[in-house]
């Protein structure tokens, strides 16, 4: 392996240029503080590209690097053969990178995952306007503080990269915020029979209720195991349990996990 530098002194279109002109073949690594990105290289060509836990895949890893301001560069010579993901030319991906990377890495903290759950604000005090178009509108009318990223894709019939975009777009704007009900919690058993309840601590739903949607009251919350399967139950504040989330046996054997296993925990009504 060999240290090459860092992007705070290095330019990213640079590199890859030299990697071109070189003929290299081998493997790039770009690392952040909790960022990486992965890029194979086959005789000066860029076939692969790959961002942390595949979140960004192809050209997009490859343009978010655009807009990373540091990020240590180290290279694994060899060749390899890897299955192609990217889908233009890297001198493309170079222009196209110096013209939105930066824009484009700034979306992609802005909305890290498909989780992120927006909702709307009272607007902008400046004044500002923004026009909305049918893409626009079929968005924002389904941004209610409770579908995350995700189900408004699936909801919209949009593609994922326009809906990321406009929601970005908005919340620039001042039009939508942010937010994070979500909570990994610690399954555990309260053992009440015939309660479709799920207990946790007040200090949970005081946050839940800080968001415009749930002031006045939050009526049910979706549990939801790593494999995807989901209940809905009413909330019930117990005071001093933390980090954990106590469920009828019977939510347990719907969600198919065991207790002490963690679960996604939010409020949708």
């Amino acid at each position: 392996m060999s240290l090459i530098g860092d992007l705070a002194e290095l330019k990213i279109a640079d590199v890859l240029q030299l990697f071109a002109a070189g003929k290299k073949s081998g493997r790039l690594t770009v690392s952040a503080e909790q960022e990486q990105t992965v890029l194979r290289f086959q005789r000066g060509a860029l076939v692969e590209a790959r961002g942390t836990g595949g979140r960004l895949l192809g050209d997009e890893a490859v343009l978010d690097l655009f807009g990373w301001v540091s990020g240590q560069l180290t290279f694994i010579p060899g060749e390899r053969t890897a299955a192609s993901n990217v889908g233009r030319s890297l001198d493309e991906l170079i222009r196209e990178g110096l013209r939105v990377g930066t824009a484009f890495h700034k979306m992609n903290e802005a909305i890290p995952s498909d989780r992120v759950i927006f909702h709307t604000t009272e607007g902008p005090t400046d004044g500002t306007r923004l026009s909305l178009g049918a893409s626009e509108w079929r968005v924002v009318r389904l941004v209610d503080g409770v579908r995350d990223v995700k189900e408004i894709v699936e909801a919209s019939g949009l593609a994922r990269p326009d809906v990321v975009r406009i929601l970005f777009e908005l919340g620039e704007a001042g039009f939508l915020t942010r937010s994070d009900p979500q909570r990994a919690l610690r399954a555990v058993a309260h053992g009440l029979f015939g309660r479709r309840q799920a207990d946790l601590d007040p200090r949970v739903l005081a946050e839940w209720r800080k968001m415009p949607r749930f002031m006045r009251a939050i009526l049910r919350v979706e549990v939801r195991s790593a494999a995807g399967r989901r209940v809905a139950l009413t909330p019930n504040s117990r005071v001093n349990i933390g980090f954990e989330v106590h469920l009828p046996r019977a939510a347990l054997t719907e969600l198919q996990i065991k207790e002490g296993d963690d679960v996604q925990v939010r409020p949708v009504g």
